[in-house]
């Protein structure tokens, strides 16, 4: 069986794997990532912010439609920033590279006003301060704002409202733009859709919704952090590979303050560094298809920090499952029966 299962799971087959999965990528999922939430007549329709940019192409244009007047969602809008109210959007994952983002929750009256020329910061705290920006490019009340793209609120009804992102980028050669597809755009498209998402469910009042669902991901979240540091340090060899992973979430910690993005952190060098210390280079291969797994659940999932939890859940409590099959096992064991040699 262990000859077999080799077999299958050698080079040959994980380079098959991944051809299989960036051609999927490359025509099924980028092109439904640049257009998230439009319909073919929406996709090529002008936009005022259109004129913000030129020698540039239209790189991805995406939206989403909320229940809720416009003069309401804009609220939310003007108050993107790192220095306001966050960017709605998956602050855990921000908060990995130190960028101190925390997403806010109410509408402060101070933060609802923007003018041209301003500095709006993508990351801040103490280790970018400053440094991490986007000008605001085009700014008019109530309807657009252009940062890393355009932002637009358009009205549909009294009661309805849409917002519409538009990027734009210089054109790129093939090869540049294959680099970028698989680095950059599905990050960026993870973080966008999360602020349509964040922004949809402030304006709406149903960011509560999904109570049970999130409590049971952070039980999952919980039980992994707590395995993967069993891994890393009961083991009498190497366990200062822990204390790394250890380091790593505490600055996470120190700097961000976000007790999730520590934990994601720990779980994040944790797992890659429990899988070289079970599997040694054997785990190169396994950490290939994580990878490709971690992106399509990225990409798949409005709520990656839910499903994560869940899918951390689920391995926790058969991992429960297996130890408490295999005790049960020893236990029942019968001792084997001692020889007696006959008496002579």
């Amino acid at each position: 069986m262990k000859n077999i299962s080799s077999r299958l799971f050698n080079w040959w087959s994980i380079l098959a794997i991944t051809a299989v999965f960036g051609i999927l990528y490359m025509t099924v999922l980028h092109p439904w990532m640049n257009r998230w939430g439009m319909s073919d007549s929406d996709l090529n329709m002008t936009l005022e912010v259109d004129t913000a940019v030129s020698g540039q192409v239209i790189t991805s244009t995406r939206g989403i439609t909320i229940n809720a007047p416009a003069a309401e969602v804009w609220k939310w809008v003007v108050q993107l920033g790192q220095e306001r109210a966050g960017f709605y959007s998956n602050d855990w994952l921000e908060n990995l590279v130190l960028a101190d983002i925390h997403n806010s929750n109410e509408i402060h009256p101070e933060w609802q006003s923007r003018q041209q020329g301003d500095r709006v910061n993508g990351a801040g705290g103490a280790v970018y301060g400053q440094s991490s920006f986007w000008p605001v490019l085009m700014y008019e009340p109530g309807k657009i704002i252009f940062l890393w793209g355009g932002i637009s609120v358009l009205p549909l009804d009294s009661q309805t409202s849409r917002i519409v992102t538009r990027t734009y980028a210089a054109p790129a050669s093939p090869a540049a733009q294959v680099v970028s597809a698989f680095s950059y755009d599905w990050m960026h498209f993870v973080m966008e859709r999360g602020m349509l998402l964040g922004i949809e469910a402030r304006a709406e009042k149903t960011s509560g919704s999904r109570d049970i669902l999130q409590g049971l991901a952070a039980l999952g979240w919980v039980l992994t952090t707590i395995g993967i540091g069993l891994v890393l340090f009961v083991r009498r060899r190497n366990w200062w590979w822990g204390l790394m992973a250890l380091a790593y979430a505490a600055a996470i910690l120190f700097f961000t303050g976000d007790g999730w993005a520590s934990a994601a952190g720990f779980l994040w060098f944790g797992i890659i560094t429990a899988g070289f210390l079970v599997w040694g280079s054997r785990w190169w291969k396994g950490l290939v298809v994580s990878i490709m797994a971690v992106i399509t659940i990225f990409v798949l999932s409005n709520d990656p920090h839910t499903v994560f939890g869940l899918f951390f859940l689920a391995l926790s409590l058969l991992a429960v499952m297996i130890g408490l099959t295999r005790q049960s096992g020893l236990k029942a064991a019968p001792f084997p029966a001692k020889h007696i040699s006959p008496i002579q």
